[in-house]
């Protein structure tokens, strides 16, 4: 027994003197840790090197030649859409692709019919008219004729054998009769011209009435849109990228669809005004299908709309409109395909370039942190190209050079504000 309680006696005395050791161990390895100062600043070395600027688009694959499919212009009205082929199908040439609804033709040509009909009546009821009032007019010309005709044959002039009354009234009937003549003539006159001027009315009600007749006609014979030739039919998308469907109303001359020349592709990106500094004509390209990974075609630029334009009413964001030519044809594309291209802006090789973030700004000037010795000193630098990421160095550094990423003599808890701030793309 006496044995046992000295065995667990050292036992304890022992891991005691343990305990006592590790707590010595860290002591001493915490100030060890403690005497090290490591500088704690990301370096990049300087040296000559290939620079690429590019900058990335969206848009989707079209047809350099298309036959397009437009509304009949002879239609002379707009037409609501009762049929229309999908968007994408395959069609045959003469294959009907948009019908259109009959009924307001229909109702206009039975409403022209109905006007041209009245129009005619017209014309005949002022026909008949006049000719009734030239008789009836014409037969008091003449009775005023005969009574002028009397009364100047037996105009009373002798003096010695009438009174002056007589003669006097006998001068009257006369004046009368040739007034009551001369009226007469006048009416028939104007009731001529009347029945002219009715008759021109109701043959401009009439060639109104044609016309109408004839739009609706027109209209009728302009029902069905037809392929011009085997394709793939592509409906025209309008400023919010919809379709057209049934229901529709369109307007003559209006574009429909178009059939396109599928041998043949291109495609049409839209590059962000911001970053379309350099954008121009012959700069390479490259553009992937959605949906397609691993598949990558090379292209090139064919043309840029010389002024940004938006995209969505709803949004200010803008951008330059460019089509990319494909530099060969791949054969397994279609139009309305969506892509991602790549267009390369600028590149450079045997450059010395630098991160962004490696630039500042001191004192009014542009520079850069050298490793000299155990430390850095400043350098002002000019550049000549930049990208969003790097910077190519016009002067001021040396192939093999060390430079900062950061503010050497800021602490990297602290956020750098007036000297030694980070230099933007702008400055």
């Amino acid at each position: 027994m006496k044995q046992r309680l000295l065995r667990v006696l050292g036992d304890r005395r022992w891991l005691a003197a343990a305990a006592a050791a590790l707590v010595m161990l860290a002591v001493v390895g915490a100030k060890f840790v403690g005497s090290i100062k490591p500088d704690g600043v990301a370096t990049f070395q300087v040296g000559p090197g290939r620079f690429v600027r590019e900058v990335e688009a969206r848009g989707s694959l079209k047809a350099v030649k298309a036959t397009p499919i437009l509304v009949p212009p002879e239609s002379g009205r707009q037409q609501k859409v009762a049929f229309l082929t999908k968007d994408g199908a395959f069609v045959k040439a003469g294959e009907t692709v948009v019908e259109f609804d009959p009924y307001d033709a229909e109702r206009e040509a039975a409403d022209g019919n109905a006007d041209l009909t009245a129009a005619q009546a017209k014309i005949e009821k002022a026909r008949a008219e006049g000719t009734k009032n030239v008789a009836a007019l014409g037969l008091d010309k003449d009775v005023a004729k005969e009574q002028l005709d009397g009364a100047e044959t037996f105009r009373l002039t002798d003096e010695s054998l009438y009174s002056r009354h007589q003669i006097i009234e006998s001068q009257l009937d006369r004046d009368l009769f040739k007034a009551k003549a001369d009226v007469a003539e006048k009416k028939l006159a104007a009731s001529g011209r009347m029945s002219s001027a009715e008759r021109a009315l109701g043959e401009i009600d009439a060639g109104k009435a044609r016309l109408k007749v004839q739009i609706a006609e027109k209209g009728l014979r302009s029902l069905r849109i037809q392929a011009p030739h085997d394709g793939l039919l592509v409906l025209e998308r309008n400023w919010r990228g919809e379709v057209p469907s049934v229901g529709d109303t369109l307007w003559p001359g209006q574009k429909v669809a178009e059939v396109p020349d599928l041998t043949k592709l291109e495609a049409k990106v839209f590059v962000l005004e911001a970053d379309g500094a350099g954008l121009k004509e012959g700069q390479k390209a490259r553009f992937a299908i959605e949906g397609r990974p691993g598949e990558e075609y090379e292209a090139k630029v064919s043309r840029v709309e010389p002024l940004a334009k938006t995209r969505d009413w709803q949004s200010p964001v803008k951008y330059f409109e460019t089509t990319l030519s494909l530099a060969k044809d791949p054969g397994n594309l279609k139009p309305g395909q969506k892509v991602r291209a790549v267009v390369r802006l600028d590149e450079a090789d045997g450059v010395l370039s630098i991160p962004r973030g490696a630039l500042f700004e001191k004192d009014g000037k542009r520079v850069v942190y050298r490793r000299s010795g155990s430390g850095f000193e400043a350098v002002e630098v000019t550049t000549a190209r930049q990208s969003i990421s790097h910077l190519v160095v016009g002067s001021g550094l040396a192939a093999g050079d060390v430079i900062a990423l950061r503010d050497p003599n800021a602490k990297r808890s602290q956020v750098s504000t007036g000297s030694g701030a980070p230099a933007g793309p702008g400055t």
